[in-house]
């Protein structure tokens, strides 16, 4: 048995900071390297990640790290929450080039994380449609499929999936709205489930998860972000992807065995550039 993480910042140290008093700036950076992070990772029978792309500085990083690690794909992407930088430094020329470019490369496997984020971005919503709309075209034509990201925008992003006939792709990081969730299934979109799964107070995605078909589901951490519980707060990592999965299968009363077969087989079949 082993397990996929299909969506996980491994720039860690970007997005992290040290939050225990005791530990030195030089232990932290030593335990949060991609190394002992995927050191981990490999421990907790975690075989492949998914290293997701934000914005366009960080593209030859996350590309450096899918290169010198055998198991890990990597994803080329603007965020919802980048997009008003990058339509005030970028053309939309400029970042076809580069996202065209990375693309071709033999490990980037999706095109994301792209979509909307109306939660801490809504004044830049017309930007983030143009870019969405833009890499959802580049990702048709570079034939990859899409991590979508949609915070306090389901309706807006079923809207932009719905003019893209034909589109693939995952709704990363689901947060448990039934209607989106079917909506979502209905135009041939995976669900991936996070550690919010563990969350005391995240009932609505319980039920949700009880419909998803065990042939459209995912796992994924999105770390460093949501930790699972029982590691609420701290800095979250690959490794604990494995307490998804079993949050997963006793929601959905099977056996985790199952869980990590299925989402494995789904990883592959959905990012199929990805060779195991």
């Amino acid at each position: 048995m082993f397990l996929i993480d299909s969506h996980c910042h491994l720039n860690v140290l970007k997005f992290a900071t040290k939050k225990n008093e005791k530990e030195s700036e030089e232990e932290f950076l030593k335990r949060y390297s991609i190394d002992a992070i995927i050191q981990r990772a490999h421990k907790a029978s975690v075989k492949y990640m998914l290293a997701i792309g934000t914005e366009l500085t960080d593209v030859d990083e996350i590309r450096n790290i899918a290169d010198n690690h055998e198991n890990i794909f990597r994803s080329v992407g603007i965020h919802p929450q980048e997009a008003q930088k990058h339509c005030s430094n970028y053309s939309h020329d400029e970042i076809a080039e580069i996202i065209k470019k990375h693309s071709a490369l033999p490990k980037t496997v999706a095109i994301g994380e792209i979509g909307l984020d109306y939660h801490f971005e809504r004044e830049s919503e017309l930007q983030q449609k143009e870019l969405f709309h833009l890499q959802m075209d580049l990702a048709k034509e570079c034939g990859l499929p899409v991590v979508i990201h949609s915070r306090d925008a389901a309706d807006d992003t079923v809207a932009v999936l719905s003019e893209h006939a034909g589109a693939r792709g995952v709704i990363h990081c689901f947060s448990g709205e039934q209607d989106f969730a079917r909506k979502s299934l209905d135009l041939g979109f995976y669900i991936s489930i996070s550690g919010v799964v563990t969350f005391k107070n995240a009932n609505e995605l319980r039920e949700s998860i009880k419909f998803v078909p065990l042939d459209r589901l995912l796992i994924e951490t999105d770390s460093p972000f949501l930790a699972p519980a029982p590691f609420r707060g701290k800095i979250n990592e690959p490794a604990f992807v494995a307490y998804v999965a079993e949050k997963v299968a006793e929601v959905k009363g099977i056996d985790v065995e199952t869980i990590a077969e299925a989402t494995s087989n789904n990883f592959f079949r959905l990012f199929d550039k990805a060779v195991a």
